[in-house]
């Protein structure tokens, strides 16, 4: 686990001595040095004045895996297929899934995001780079023009829809991620096949 290396180096990062932080913590110095060299384990409750002395999150501290930053490159933008629709969306975030999801979106003009509203645990944040949106949310009805933003519950039943003359770019924001399967257009059954004579003629 590298909970002993990660404190050692916040407290090194924020110029605390070891006994600088056992004063911040009201821990012994001997405990904190114990910490560090992952020779004891320590409670939540002593993660959570660890952390608040070293300013970062006891998350931060406990998670098993480092996470290292991502990338997206221009270029290589992985596409979000949208069934038969026209919209055009990019993956902006990480891949796989984390916690947040971040994508591109163009549409044309009449395009909507989405072809009934939707909702979803988390929050939902829509930026508007060029064209003109509409944004129906709840009882709400807004319209976006290029600088714009809006910030709303994903708990709420909301559509984006291109309100404009021209296409509409957009950054949309969501956490939990959960655009790829609101946007997911359902295919459609396939169409019964016609009975048989030998089926009509047994009714």
């Amino acid at each position: 686990m590298q909970l002993g290396k990660k404190i050692r180096d916040l407290r090194l990062r924020r110029g605390l001595t070891v006994q600088g932080l056992a004063d911040a913590t009201h821990l012994s110095k001997g405990f904190i040095s114990q910490v560090e060299n992952n020779h004891t384990s320590p409670s939540l409750a002593t993660l959570r004045d660890i952390s608040r002395a070293l300013e970062t999150s006891t998350a931060y501290l406990v998670v098993e895996e480092e996470q290292h930053p991502y990338v997206v490159r221009a270029g290589e933008r992985p596409r979000v297929r949208v069934g038969g629709n026209t919209t055009k969306v990019e993956l902006l975030s990480a891949s796989p899934k984390r916690n947040l999801e971040m994508v591109l979106a163009e549409l044309p003009a009449g395009v909507s995001a989405g072809d009934k509203r939707h909702f979803h645990h988390g929050e939902e944040c829509v930026l508007c780079l060029e064209g003109r949106v509409s944004i129906t949310c709840g009882l709400h009805r807004l319209v976006l023009e290029a600088g714009d933003s809006c910030h709303f519950d994903g708990r709420v039943p909301h559509a984006v829809e291109n309100c404009g003359d021209g296409p509409a770019r957009l950054v949309i924001a969501i956490t939990p991620a959960a655009f790829e399967p609101l946007i997911r257009v359902r295919e459609p059954r396939a169409a019964a096949a016609p009975p048989t004579p030998e089926a009509s003629r047994s009714r």
